[in-house]
């Protein structure tokens, strides 16, 4: 029997799932091309088996459906009406497996799911999913900071100024059509000199008649532009490469399944991954994406959702298996939240998050309490 087969036969009992929402204040507001958010709405999956072991996984959509269309609301109504009911008592890991897979779309929520059942089996067995790579994980993880969109200069002049004095591996910066492209020109003197790679992140916003304004960034900077285009539009996209036959496109929210990777690759406009766990729908289907990667020599690195520490520490996991990576989209705790509900908060030094210090890590369920919004027990 390997590894996978060992994983799906394990057996894992179920007494309940608790779903927790909780609002985390942040220490400023954040923009992007979908829009301005000033804390961060998490639902929080916990399955509870018959003994009292509790796993934690993160579903890490937004409260609307601006990036995807799942959204938080939605992800509660599915758990109860279509994932509650069908489990059971005792079953196997495969048949949550299955049960998951069944349903299409609602990746976030399948993923948040499937990281809660596998956090039970691996603290009741020790069999990780993460047993499954060929590779042993790095040590110390290299990690990024992405900035939003400023509408003053000096603002912005501070934030580049104080990413780069934190060390940061990669600044990658929010960009619309609506951009100051003469902000850049201010902090350019300080990019170019800087030791730090620079890429960008336009969440999907431009259209074709945006195409001279993002024009201005694949001229002006040799670097990734992260998902340009809107998810499904094609001819946009192709378009966009015509006319900028050096626009190196990293694709993030188009990128859902193996499938769309493998799509895309093979259409030949893929030229970099932002892997999201929960995106494409948890840590089984992001482990296959990170072969297929690493066989085709496609450069991959692992995004965020702006996840509380719980959902940050699996994306760090999953992190730690691509050595290649420039940086992952994975700032420590205290760049975005007044508090985290996990202690110790995940910590930088020299750019880098040092794995063996997560494993202290532990969720502060007093700091749950104080943020939460509403509170669902799902029994069976």
């Amino acid at each position: 029997m390997n590894l996978r087969q060992e994983l799906f036969k394990q057996d894992i009992s179920l007494k309940a799932i608790h779903l927790i929402q909780i609002d985390l204040p942040q220490k400023q507001q954040f923009t992007s091309g979908i829009g301005v958010r000033k804390s961060r709405e998490a639902l929080i999956v916990v399955w509870e088996d018959q003994n009292g072991v509790k796993g934690y996984g993160e579903c890490s959509c937004r409260p609307d459906p601006y990036y995807s269309d799942e959204f938080t609301e939605g992800a509660i109504s599915l758990v109860k009406k279509f994932i509650i009911p069908f489990l059971k008592k005792t079953q196997t890991f495969e048949e949550v497996f299955r049960l998951l897979n069944k349903i299409r779309g609602w990746n976030f929520t399948k993923a948040a799911i499937e990281a809660a059942a596998l956090q039970v089996i691996e603290k009741n067995s020790g069999i990780s999913p993460f047993d499954l790579m060929e590779s042993e994980p790095m040590k110390e993880v290299p990690v990024g900071i992405s900035l939003g969109l400023y509408t003053e200069l000096d603002q912005m002049e501070e934030a580049v100024k104080g990413a780069l004095e934190t060390g940061y591996r990669r600044l990658k910066f929010k960009i619309s059509p609506h951009v100051r492209t003469d902000f850049f020109e201010a902090v350019n003197p300080l990019l170019f000199e800087a030791d730090t790679y620079i890429s960008f992140d336009a969440n999907g916003s431009f259209g074709e008649q945006d195409l001279d304004t993002l024009g201005y960034f694949v001229n002006t900077y040799d670097s990734m532009i992260e998902q340009p285009f809107a998810p499904s539009k094609f001819d946009t996209l192709l378009k966009g490469k015509e006319k900028f036959p050096s626009l190196f496109m990293c694709f993030d929210e188009e990128l859902k399944s193996i499938g769309d990777l493998i799509k895309l690759h093979q259409l030949g406009v893929l030229d970099e991954v932002n892997l999201k766990v929960g995106r494409v729908g948890g840590i089984l289907n992001s482990l296959e994406i990170i072969q297929y990667c690493a066989t085709h020599n496609i450069p991959c690195w692992i995004g965020g959702m702006f996840e509380t520490g719980i959902g940050r520490i699996l994306n760090l996991r999953m992190a730690a298996y691509l050595p290649l990576a420039r940086a992952h989209d994975l700032s420590p705790s205290d760049r975005y939240f007044l508090e985290d509900i996990i202690e110790p908060k995940v910590q930088m030094k020299d750019g880098k998050v040092v794995m063996a210090s997560l494993k202290d890590c532990e969720i502060n369920m007093d700091l749950v309490d104080k943020y939460t919004i509403a509170k669902h027990l799902l029994t069976i």
